[in-house]
């Protein structure tokens, strides 16, 4: 079954009837919900792509920085490169010193500290030159990293922006489906009958005037009209250019063997008498078993059903909602 908050019903009067203009209220504060939560939406995949456009900045800065950081690792190779040099050429100068010594017999031991003293700085330089060898690598694995973290960065906030935008192009498209929504209810709205009334006697078959109906607005063929003397007629022809509608050829008796006058003035408790003695609640129920509830179920059901399956719902949920209203007992309130 869909989430409880979609479930949408319309609630009628306690006599379980519901007017047209009730029917249109109801399922315009349905679809102002649906744009309201469209709006919200919205609003989300906004934060969203800004969210993901600041991942996208902070991940080209950090690239930058690992760029710089591989040319300090590549200036530090070079450095080792220049002190190698310089250690060969001491070792060239030893290996001159020891050769000069061999032939120099009064100046060997002075050649020999001498050589003694260059290798040890030799050692010395070579173990410095080893050191910065390994700092220089270690700073190289470090750009290496730091540019690998700065290409995954940038990739996270590509995916979190095609994220972003997807979260756009849901939200436009769930606010075109309310909108959509929106024209069948107001569609629905239009092809809903209303019952009304009119202060005259009516007729079989009978013209009256389109402007002594009550409540005026959006007549048509299929609505019915309840006179002074309690017969409901249906409307079976408009006349807008002449201001008249035709009345049926059949009618309903709501009030058998009474009449009554328009001007009568009635307590509430005097009224609903009223209506209990001619049995006025059981004929509009049987009218509305016999005419309305039908009419409802070939208009109003359909176009339910279609703004269900188009907003994520599926036809087992439809089917499943019939069958528990059809299983449902009727409120006794």
């Amino acid at each position: 079954m869909a989430n409880k908050k979609f479930q949408f019903h319309y609630t009628p009067t306690g006599t379980r009837v519901i007017s047209g203009p009730e029917v249109l209220q109801q399922t315009e504060d349905a679809i102002n919900n649906i744009g309201q939560y469209a709006d919200q939406s919205s609003d989300n995949s906004e934060e969203a792509l800004s969210i993901a456009k600041e991942a996208r900045q902070t991940a080209q800065t950090a690239n930058s920085t690992s760029s710089n950081a591989l040319a300090e690792a590549n200036a530090a190779n070079e450095k080792v490169a220049t002190l190698k040099q310089t250690v060969d050429d001491w070792d060239a100068d030893i290996q001159s010193a020891i050769a000069q010594s061999k032939s120099a017999v009064d100046a060997s031991t002075i050649a020999v500290n001498t050589a003694n003293t260059a290798q040890t700085s030799a050692s010395a330089a070579q173990t410095a030159a080893q050191g910065s060898a390994a700092s220089a690598q270690t700073a190289a694995n470090n750009a290496a990293q730091a540019l690998q973290t700065a290409q995954a960065a940038q990739q996270a906030a590509e995916t979190a922006q095609g994220n972003a935008e997807t979260a756009q192009t849901a939200a436009t498209t769930a606010q075109t489906a309310a909108q959509t929504a929106e024209t069948k209810a107001l569609e629905a709205a239009a092809s809903a009958y209303a019952v009304r009334v009119i202060n005259q006697v009516l007729t079989v078959s009978g013209t009256i005037q389109i402007a002594d109906l009550k409540p005026q607005g959006n007549i048509k063929a299929g609505d019915t009209v309840v006179g002074t003397d309690g017969r409901m007629f249906t409307i079976a022809s408009v006349d807008s250019s002449a201001g008249t509608a035709l009345l049926s050829a059949d009618y309903t008796d709501l009030t058998p063997s009474v009449s009554y006058q328009a001007s009568q003035s009635l307590s509430t408790i005097q009224q609903q008498t009223a209506r209990d003695n001619i049995a006025f609640g059981a004929g509009v129920n049987a009218w509305a078993d016999s005419s309305f509830n039908g009419r409802v179920d070939d208009y109003v059901c359909p176009i339910l059903e279609e703004l269900i399956l188009e907003n994520g719902g599926t036809q087992q949920e439809i089917d499943d909602a019939k069958n528990s209203a059809e299983t449902e007992t009727p409120s006794t309130n």
